[in-house]
């Protein structure tokens, strides 16, 4: 395990929010801009990168370990509907009291579905591929896309439902978007080996390469836009944090030890679990009106706490 390559990953990642922070400020990224980079990521970046993730390994992603550990990844993602859903709507319980704050979680509307998000999904994909490879080496990144592949699904699915919902009603046309598409398209050449020409494949590789900048730069410059101090004193985003990062894998190692054998499949499960909030919060919320503040300085509190949290999780649980 190499933890200097985990801080140096998570390092880059602030850098490029701190970037993103600086063109908010001088306004060079303009609300609008970040609306249209937001797009960017959401229908070319991110559809492109799920597809990257299975284009070039699908001659070891078959057979029955395959299922097997879809099937884990499935369970997984049940308990955490069953932690992060009741937590989320006890999270986004408005005070009485609340002043209604136009752009606040206190204007009227709650963000349970927010909180939820925030608590079920993790950022497995450009920050859980670099972290399971320094921990675990090549032979664990299929696994990782095999996660990815149901992340993305419920994600840009449930996920945008959760986010999007607006007193009960639901508009379900927002089911039907490019990631959404491309995670089905994934999922269709894991169980097929489908081989794409190296015209189609390149061309992926190079459009997935935006995805990190893109949503560093989204959440960086979403956050110029409001006060330092609410990123560290907005109280939910505290017990968030302790249920994404602390409670999650702990219970994830506890439940899956007991049926998984494996132990680079326990391990790519247990870390995994333990990621920060997914920076996909962030442009989704801009895209389907979510509250993008709070889900900005939920990516940027949890990535912060992730510099402690991982090595911790590592040395305890699979060392």
């Amino acid at each position: 395990m190499d933890m200097q390559v985990i801080l140096s990953q998570m390092a880059v990642l602030f850098i490029l929010i701190a970037l993103g922070y600086i063109v908010g400020k001088i306004k060079m990224l303009t609300p609008d801009g970040v609306k249209t980079l937001s797009k960017i990521v959401l229908n070319i970046s991110t559809p492109s990168m799920i597809l990257h993730s299975v284009l070039n390994d699908t001659d070891s992603i078959t057979g029955s370990n395959t299922a097997y550990f879809m099937l884990m990844v499935l369970l997984l993602y049940i308990l955490f509907f069953l932690i992060g859903i009741p937590a989320g709507r006890v999270l986004g319980r408005q005070r009485p009291d609340a002043q209604c704050v136009p752009g606040s979680e206190q204007s009227g509307t709650s963000n349970s579905g927010l909180y939820s998000f925030m608590i079920v999904f993790g950022n497995v994909g450009f920050m859980g591929f670099p972290v399971a490879y320094a921990i675990f080496g090549a032979e664990s990144m299929f696994y990782v896309a095999l996660v990815n592949v149901i992340f993305n699904i419920l994600a840009y699915s449930v996920g945008i439902v959760m986010i999007s919902e607006k007193g009960g009603n639901v508009n379900f046309r927002v089911l039907l978007n490019a990631t959404f598409i491309a995670s089905l398209i994934s999922f269709t050449i894991v169980f097929t080996g489908f081989r794409a020409p190296f015209i189609i494949t390149d061309t992926v590789r190079i459009a997935s390469g935006l995805n990190t900048p893109c949503a560093m730069l989204v959440i960086g410059a979403t956050l110029a836009q409001i006060p330092v101090k609410d990123v560290f004193t907005k109280w939910q985003l505290y017990p968030v944090a302790f249920l994404k990062m602390v409670v999650m894998p702990v219970v994830t190692w506890f439940v899956f030890k007991q049926i998984v054998t494996d132990e680079l499949m326990l391990g790519v499960l247990v870390v995994l679990s333990g990621m920060p909030i997914a920076a996909a919060i962030a442009m989704i919320s801009v895209e389907y009106g979510g509250d993008e503040r709070t889900a900005s300085s939920g990516v940027f509190l949890t990535t912060l706490l992730t510099a402690a949290t991982i090595p911790l999780v590592v040395y305890i649980f699979l060392m």
